[in-house]
């Protein structure tokens, strides 16, 4: 009888390179995750050693995860192999927010005007449930329907520009969470300009819909801007709330 092969060869290999990019991408999506919910604080200091034990994976897979993240501009790398959260940047909310509002308010314009009453309902469900949200002040009951609540008013833009957005709405997490639970009247406010966004999209109006989602959004940009860094200019918040408009604000 022949001895049984060694499990070697390209087959193996390709195994191999398989398994090993799973565990990195659990890592990689475990690690954002904590830091876009704000688990892991801005600008705390991470021990490679300390994650590894505590995520039960090996230096390797881990490194090349925070590589991916470093490159998402989530975390900056330290001497002696320790990495830090990525402080909050008025700069980078300035970006995000302004590419953001320009994108979903074009977003909204091409998706209202193919809503149906199933939509409809679906966003007063949504705002119903941030009410209950607010009302206990309780952002994590906030956050999953207020996500959905976007997720739908984006919902007819196409594949590609429902992934940018998604992903800048990934980054705007953190700077939301904060606007959130530390701007004055915010619930308050929240709930009022997504009303707002709800009765333009039941009246079917693609650009009375466009603008109160960019109103909303340059509001919590703005309001963000001055809890954050409160000597900054936010010109490009302005500049793409303008874009967005119908007519320029008197």
């Amino acid at each position: 009888m022949n001895a049984p092969a060694n499990a070697s060869g390209p087959a193996a290999d390709r195994a191999g390179r398989a398994s090993a990019d799973a565990v990195i991408a659990r890592l990689y999506t475990q690690l954002r995750d904590e830091i876009i919910d704000g688990r892991l604080a801005p600008g705390e200091t991470l021990s490679q050693v300390q994650l590894a034990r505590r995520l039960g994976a090996s230096r390797t897979p881990l490194r090349e995860a925070l590589r991916l993240l470093e490159r998402e501009g989530l975390i900056d790398s330290e001497f002696n192999r320790r990495v830090r959260v990525a402080g909050l940047s008025a700069a980078e909310l300035e970006e995000i927010y302004a590419s953001r509002l320009v994108l979903e308010s074009l977003a909204v314009r091409l998706s209202v005007e193919r809503f149906t009453a199933e939509d409809i309902d679906f966003l007063r469900a949504r705002l119903e449930a941030m009410r209950q949200g607010a009302a206990a002040q309780d952002y994590e009951r906030w956050k999953i329907p207020h996500r959905a609540f976007h997720a739908r008013l984006r919902r007819g833009a196409g594949a590609r520009l429902t992934r940018q957005l998604e992903t800048l709405s990934d980054h705007a997490e953190r700077y939301r969470h904060l606007y959130t639970v530390e701007a004055p009247r915010a619930w308050d406010a929240g709930l009022v300009e997504h009303g707002a966004i709800v009765e333009a999209c039941r009246g079917g109006d693609a650009e009375a819909a466009a603008d109160a989602v960019g109103r909303h959004l340059a509001h919590v940009a703005l309001s963000t801007v001055a809890l954050v860094q409160p000597d900054y200019d936010p010109a490009a918040i302005r500049q793409a709330l303008k874009m967005v408009l119908r007519r320029q604000e008197r």
